[in-house]
């Protein structure tokens, strides 16, 4: 046995022990490596999760108090659609039974004064008395200044010459006279020499009717063709 051989012999043993030695030591190091990313990735998952858990948390938390908002106000909507049908139903009711009370006052007054009429505005109400064909009222101006214009037609279809004699009165609701205004020749839409009514011919009058209380609101008519 040479030398170089039990040289060889004798160191062999440390080599091996250290190179075991090392390497166990890179598998310790290495298996904590492994072990930290896996901690800090199951560290992280946990973290996600708990977020989703508070954001689904706070979702289901937000569509609750939606839902609770929601139905509290479906339930005033329809309280305020209940009680809206209800008013409605009170007015026409109140307007049906004014209705009904003016329709019952109009046929009493009509009872106490015959020829009695509703006054209508911007509308020709047909007469068809003798030589009155039709008239008109009209409503301008505002509170006390209310002034009630009439416009009459006259039409003559007889041989004979007439001479017009025509009045006409206002009356309240309650039958009350308010006003009045008869006929005047200077009440004429077009000039004419003489007063009386030619055959075959035909007039128009327009002018105001003074009311005998400014304030006062008349509600009918009457024509009396004399």
């Amino acid at each position: 046995m040479t030398g170089d051989q039990t040289l060889q012999r004798q160191t062999s043993p440390d080599d091996n022990w250290s190179t075991e030695g090392g390497t166990s030591q890179s598998r310790r190091y290495s298996s904590r490596g492994r072990h930290s990313r896996s901690a800090k990735k199951i560290f992280k998952q946990r973290i996600i999760i708990l977020l989703l858990s508070i954001a689904l948390i706070v979702a289901v938390l937000g569509w609750i108090f939606a839902s609770l908002n929601l139905a509290s106000v479906k339930e005033e909507y329809l309280k305020y659609q209940a009680e809206n049908q209800r008013e409605l139903a009170d007015q026409k009711a109140y307007e049906s039974e004014i209705t009904q009370l003016r329709s019952d006052n109009e046929q009493l007054l009509k009872g106490i004064i015959p020829g009695l009429q509703p006054l209508e505005f911007d509308a020709n109400i047909a007469i068809d008395d003798q030589y009155l064909k039709n008239i008109g009222f009209t409503l301008t101006g505002i509170g006390d200044e209310k002034n009630y214009e009439y416009r009459v037609v006259l039409q003559n279809n007889g041989y004979n010459v007439v001479t017009p004699a025509v009045k006409l009165i206002l009356f309240n609701d309650r039958g009350i006279q308010v006003g009045s205004r008869r006929l005047a020749k200077t009440d004429a839409t077009t000039e004419t020499e003489f007063r009386n009514l030619q055959p075959n011919e035909t007039r128009s009058y327009t002018g105001n009717i003074e009311l005998n209380v400014p304030s006062a609101e008349p509600r009918y008519f009457l024509v009396i063709v004399e």
